[in-house]
């Protein structure tokens, strides 16, 4: 019942048009490279949930189990600490426990067979979804999994033959499954790719964007029963040189109510750094393309979306936020947005959290 009354809560809170809102950004926290806690290091945050009824945050690493095994971490956030000094520290952050994700025969996960990207709280708190990316250089195919709060095991969504990893179709390694969401009512769980799938374009560039797949799963059958088409940008920062690295893609979604989302996308070239843009996207006279094995040449009509806030409009350093989530009210009332960024486990960058007012 109380996670009910907290779910109709946030519509309520989250009912002026989004395209109204503004994000007042409230500070960071900083986490040191090589922190540790119980015994492994903290690094690789690409997906954080908040639990709004036990008032903790669950935030995952994508550690494939090579450094510690593949895990997820509860914390606390004191927002009150958040500030917007040049070193803000990080006394605001309280880890309470560390989990380690199971796989079917109830043990930890060997190394590179799994890389968790997005994490989410079922709708009776009960439970966590997580994503996988997988790993199609190796054909592992990527997949979203629910386990107990304890990451004991319980089941695999089935997965489209579409996305399986090919030599010519199928999640690009490294692009596949990034976002994770969950509607409000709990009726449905999406899930998108960073990138096209083989078949159905390229991937982003300096010139391009990529077309990802959204799929939507009906939560309480688990079965997909629609698929979707988010346009991701173009790579923000053109590479000084065609050949240094360079990408753009969907990296975590987050339900507004059963049609509306949060976007983030996550741009970075090489030398040039990450640039990271929150969007409003909307599946109001989307397309279904369920029905469609590839993209190419098809006529379809993809998710619309406007922006909501560009971080280079902050002024400060930004790492590579892969994660977010809704946080705790504030005491005006106003709900809070918390981001997270993906350290990659580099002594070059930081596990980086950034606090939102949202104001309607």
């Amino acid at each position: 019942m109380l996670r009910a009354l907290l779910a109709i809560l946030l519509s309520l809170t989250l009912s002026a048009p989004a395209s109204a809102w503004t994000l007042k950004y409230l500070g960071q926290q900083i986490l040191p490279s090589g922190y540790e806690y119980s015994g492994t290091i903290v690094g690789g945050l690409s997906g954080i949930e908040y639990d709004p009824v036990r008032h903790r945050f669950y935030v995952l690493s994508d550690d494939q189990s090579e450094l510690n095994p593949a895990r997820f971490y509860t914390f606390r956030l004191d927002l009150r600490k958040f500030n917007t000094l040049p070193d803000p520290g990080y006394g605001g952050i309280t880890f309470t426990n560390v989990t380690y994700l199971q796989d079917r025969q109830g043990m930890p996960y060997a190394a590179r067979q799994v890389d968790p990207e997005s994490i989410r709280l079922s709708p009776d708190g009960g439970s966590l979804f997580w994503a996988n990316e997988g790993n199609a250089n190796a054909g592992i195919p990527p997949s979203i999994e629910e386990i107990g709060l304890n990451g004991e095991y319980r089941r695999t969504l089935p997965l489209p033959g579409r996305y399986l990893p090919r030599s010519d179709r199928g999640v690009r390694h490294n692009l596949a499954f990034e976002s994770l969401a969950i509607d409000p009512a709990g009726k449905r769980l999406h899930v998108a790719t960073e990138n096209a799938l083989l078949q159905d374009g390229p991937a982003a560039n300096a010139r391009q964007g990529s077309s990802c797949r959204v799929l939507a799963y009906e939560l309480a059958s688990g079965k997909p029963v629609a698929e979707y088409v988010y346009p991701a940008d173009p790579v923000t920062h053109p590479p000084s040189v065609p050949l240094l690295f360079h990408t753009n893609g969907l990296v975590e979604l987050l339900a507004l109510d059963g049609q509306r989302f949060l976007a983030l996308e996550r741009s970075y070239t090489q030398f040039a750094g990450n640039g990271i843009r929150i969007y409003l996207a909307d599946l109001e006279g989307a397309t279904d393309v369920s029905l469609l094995d590839s993209l190419e040449g098809q006529s379809y009509r993809p998710m619309a979306k406007s922006l909501l806030l560009d971080l280079s409009s902050l002024g400060i350093p930004i790492d590579n936020i892969e994660g977010m989530t809704w946080g705790p009210a504030l005491p005006n009332g106003n709900r809070s947005l918390i981001l997270v960024s993906d350290n990659n486990f580099s002594s070059r960058q930081i596990t980086q959290l950034l606090a939102f007012e949202v104001i309607p």
